[in-house]
């Protein structure tokens, strides 16, 4: 496939002057597709945004993404963090990149530029594990309840994994494994232990850190750092801070 022949057929294409060898389209005021060739020349990098749409900051993203793909090609994890990167203005610190299993990118239309596309999307570095499976990448890049990653206004939302469960809430997740969870959830079930023996939270956080939390006359911490006992709002700000 010649990447920069098929990108510049796109519906509407443009060069995109913030950035050599990229096309821009747009099918509607609120959608913006933005594409270029690796530097292989073999692969395609793509910003997708919804919303407000910066050029510069797309450009950013690309350049950088651009300027690892050696990096990306050799990394076999579905989604890859790439540290250091900035952008005026914008407080991320991190440019994100999805293999083609961790997106659905020209999915539908197209399985063969599909299966040659990177998507890039700016983030945080407390929002990645470097251990995400498929699903989850897949989940976190392309889920309405994921990272949000097409939104370039979006707020952080730090990697949690976790598992619970309250006898007398009745809630509980499933199976014996942590799954992909939202800081909000896990203030929650924390504060919903209070007087329940038996009921438990464990987290883990980027860092692969895990903690469980339970009801013993009291709170309890148990995991990295030993075991400690806190009240409600030590035990909340003690979850808050070790999400980033």
């Amino acid at each position: 496939m010649d990447l920069s022949e098929t990108l510049s057929a796109m519906p509407a294409a443009e060069p995109f002057a913030a950035l050599p060898d990229a096309w821009h389209w747009s099918p509607n005021p609120r959608f913006h597709f933005v594409a270029a060739p690796a530097a292989d020349g073999k692969h395609a990098l793509q910003v997708t945004t919804l919303g407000p749409f910066e050029p510069g900051l797309v450009a950013l993203l690309l350049a950088a993404a651009r300027a690892h793909t050696d990096q990306l090609l050799g990394d076999p994890r579905p989604l890859i963090a790439l540290p250091g990167f900035g952008a005026p203005g914008h407080e991320f610190d991190t440019a994100a990149v999805a293999a083609p299993r961790g997106h659905t990118l020209h999915a539908r239309d197209n399985a063969e530029l599909h299966a040659l596309t990177y998507a890039v999307f700016p983030g945080w570095h407390y929002e990645f594990s470097g251990t995400e499976t498929d699903e989850e990448a897949l989940f976190q890049v392309s889920h309405p309840q994921g990272l949000r990653a097409t939104s370039l206004d979006r707020q952080p939302s730090p990697f949690l994994r976790m598992r619970f469960d309250n006898p007398r809430t009745k809630g509980g997740s499933s199976g014996p494994d942590r799954g992909l969870a939202k800081p909000d959830m896990l203030f929650r079930e924390l504060e919903l232990l209070e007087g329940v023996p038996g009921a438990f939270v464990e987290f883990e956080n980027f860092r692969h850190q895990v903690w469980r939390a339970a009801w013993a006359d009291g709170f309890t911490l148990t995991g990295e750092g030993g075991h400690r006992e806190l009240d409600r709002d030590g035990l909340l700000r003690f979850a808050e801070s070790s999400l980033t």
